[in-house]
């Protein structure tokens, strides 16, 4: 058997480890572009004061309902312009990788579903059989999930 036959092998194991490399590389080839956005367009020290900002304002605007202060309600009212201001500043990178994202999508159409189609790629005990479909998203999960943390990419809160 040669190693492109055996590479694009529909079956686990291979199959497995090869999405998993997939999404792995994706991951953190999008969380890279992310942070390297953020910091071009934003600045990451001035994201990451206006993510603790606006935090702290959805919870004291939580807060104020909850306890029916109209006075806290009001001054909130007043900060809401440039709250929304910077949500639309901290919306542009993921603006600009939108257009990127996209291009993974050509991926999983002509790369993914030709060689694996349906199959059964993976394995998790008391699950079974895992579709390619599923591992895809399972991986991109959890790779995505690890290339925020270890680039510091922190979500919206």
């Amino acid at each position: 058997m040669d190693f492109l036959a055996w590479l694009l092998n529909p079956e686990p194991p291979i199959a497995t480890i090869i999405i998993m490399f997939f999404c792995m590389g994706i991951s953190f080839l999008n969380s890279s572009i992310n942070r390297l956005l953020t910091s071009k367009l934003v600045g990451w020290e001035q994201y990451k004061t206006m993510q603790k900002e606006i935090s702290e304002y959805r919870k004291l605007t939580s807060q104020a309902i909850r306890s029916k202060d109209k006075k806290l309600q009001e001054k909130l009212k007043k900060k809401e312009p440039q709250i929304l201001n910077m949500q639309k500043k901290m919306a542009k990178p993921q603006l600009a990788l939108f257009g990127i994202n996209f291009s993974y999508l050509f991926i999983w159409w002509f790369i993914l579903l030709p060689i694996y189609g349906i199959n059964i790629v993976a394995y998790i005990p008391g699950i079974g059989g895992i579709p390619v479909i599923w591992w895809y998203f399972i991986c991109s999960f959890l790779f995505g999930t690890l290339a925020s943390r270890l680039l510091g990419i922190m979500p919206i809160e």
